[in-house]
């Protein structure tokens, strides 16, 4: 039930019946949605306790033949993906697998005290705002060209086809998914700010930047999308517009859950069909956790949300991850609570959208933009 674009993994971003690749075509790099009839005829398989998926035998410090090995993973991937005891598995500390409960060690050593503390990431004066109020999105609509200035696409340098989202937090940073980077590197990818209509040239004043690094999370796991974050180092800080604004952070102990949020994206408008060339916003309900985790039998994190209408036909979809989950503030400006990561299908009654939790993030954020000048 989950796929990469061209690799095999576990599921994929999503984003409302919206799209994010100008050029849709199936080798864009990305994770994508895949069909419902498939996640429920070839039920994915995971691991006993003790035991870890792993994606091939060089993973495995043991000699498990094909006959004795139990296969774990999505359907697509139970030909080389099998469960592996927890102390055999190899590269380990490189991976730094984390479960649900627990704290990554990334997150235990900044805890710890250090010569130099972690700075927060400061708010800067011209985030989160626009004119925009969510009681004025009703339904899956194009938007307007100066709507949501902190839009981010990623485009490959090759064709400039679009293969994921993502939101600039300053000058020099962008919020995006680990998973979009499967495939993609810094010498093939194009950051794009102030983009609004891929058919048009002259509607806004956007701007183009190659990328000087690239930082996923260290605990990122491509087989369940557990940490599926990452940080965009622009090579030169970019130019504030109109067209051009950063969004907020939440605060750590923001409400989120129950609340109406706003999907923004050019993904798919509906599941196999054309991408969006106009950027698309909707509003969809953020749900329960618990309603999260029995909506799935793949794994939901703690650091995970689930949005998506309840009736279905509001969701995120293929070409949209990345892309932000944003929820407005009291005091008009809106924040970026979630990452677009993965779903099955779109828009499908019951099946809602998956996105990396910000507010789990907010340290590791901090930690990976320290050098912005």
């Amino acid at each position: 039930m989950f796929l990469l674009k061209n690799v095999y993994v576990y599921i994929l971003p999503n984003m409302l019946y919206m799209l994010l690749v100008v050029g849709f075509r199936a080798t864009a790099g990305h994770l994508v949605r895949v069909k419902l009839e498939k996640d429920t005829s070839q039920g994915d398989q995971v691991c006993r306790p003790g035991t870890e998926c792993v994606l091939g035998s060089e993973f495995c410090d043991i000699n498990v033949g094909p006959e004795n090995r139990q296969k774990c993973g999505s359907a697509h991937e139970l030909s080389m993906s099998f469960c592996c005891p927890v102390d055999k598995v190899t590269q380990k500390r490189d991976r730094r697998m984390t479960n649900n409960d627990e704290e990554s060690e990334l997150d235990k050593v900044i805890d710890r005290a250090s010569p130099e503390p972690i700075k927060p990431l400061l708010e800067e004066l011209e985030c989160g705002q626009n004119t925009k109020s969510i009681s004025k999105i009703t339904k899956v609509q194009n938007s307007k060209a100066s709507d949501w200035p902190w839009m981010v696409v990623l485009l490959e340098t090759t064709n400039y086809i679009n293969f994921c989202g993502g939101v600039l937090l300053n000058r020099r940073f962008v919020l995006t998914a680990a998973h979009c980077f499967k495939k993609h590197t810094k010498l093939d990818s194009v950051v794009r700010l102030g983009e609004y209509d891929f058919t048009t040239n002259n509607e806004t004043k956007y701007f183009d930047h190659r990328l000087s690094d690239i930082r996923l999370h260290p605990d990122y796991n491509p087989a369940t999308h557990a940490n599926d974050i990452a940080i965009l180092r622009l090579k030169r800080p970019t130019i504030y517009s109109s067209f051009i604004r950063p969004i907020c952070l939440p605060k750590t102990n923001m409400e989120v859950y129950k609340k109406n949020a706003v999907v923004t994206g050019w993904g798919q408008l509906v599941f196999g069909g054309e991408v969006s060339k106009v950027l698309q916003e909707v509003t969809v309900p953020i749900w329960e956790h618990d309603q999260c985790v029995a909506a799935f039998s793949q794994p939901i994190f703690k650091t995970n949300l689930c949005a998506a209408s309840f009736e279905g036909g509001k969701d995120s979809c293929l070409g949209d991850s990345g892309g932000p989950l944003l929820l407005q503030r009291q005091d008009g400006r809106w924040t970026n609570v979630g990452v677009v990561s993965w779903g099955i299908s779109c828009g499908e009654v019951g099946l809602p959208g998956v996105y990396t939790k910000v507010t789990s993030y907010l340290k590791w954020i901090a930690v990976n933009t320290q050098d912005g000048n």
